[in-house]
């Protein structure tokens, strides 16, 4: 290994590491939620959010172009599953619970109620990025 190829790969790791650190967060965050431990779900979730902005700090995580292309066509595949998924799962919810199948728990009237909220502020972020171009 060249020196001048351990210098270029130093940015692809350092940004690994830095999303690798959101992943943890994220990860510990709900695996903590799901064992119903909610004070430590915060508490790992804020060390590791902390490691994480502190990591970019020291390591000079940069991002470029070629991120942004990838985080742009990630959202895009992310937001279509998202749609279609709860296109499909919340209307046969509400059809079931309309028929007496099935009654609406404090969750998932809350995860419903998220995913609404994320299409409404992904709405409204369609329609400023229109506007300014």
């Amino acid at each position: 290994m060249t020196t001048t190829h351990a210098t270029h790969d130093s940015p692809e790791r350092s940004r690994l590491a830095y999303v690798a650190l959101w992943a943890a967060a994220t990860l510990a965050y709900v695996g903590l939620l799901v064992l119903d431990l909610r004070i430590a779900a915060v508490g790992a979730f804020a060390a590791l959010a902390v490691a994480a902005v502190g990591y970019r700090r020291v390591a000079g995580v940069r991002f470029d172009e070629r991120d942004t292309d990838v985080l742009a066509t990630a959202s895009g595949y992310a937001v279509r599953v998202l749609g279609l998924t709860s296109a499909v799962v919340f209307p046969a919810l509400v059809l079931a619970s309309g028929l007496g199948y099935y009654t609406w728990d404090a969750f998932a009237a809350g995860a419903a109620t998220t995913v609404a909220a994320f299409f409404l502020v992904w709405v409204a972020a369609i329609a400023v990025v229109r506007r300014r171009r």
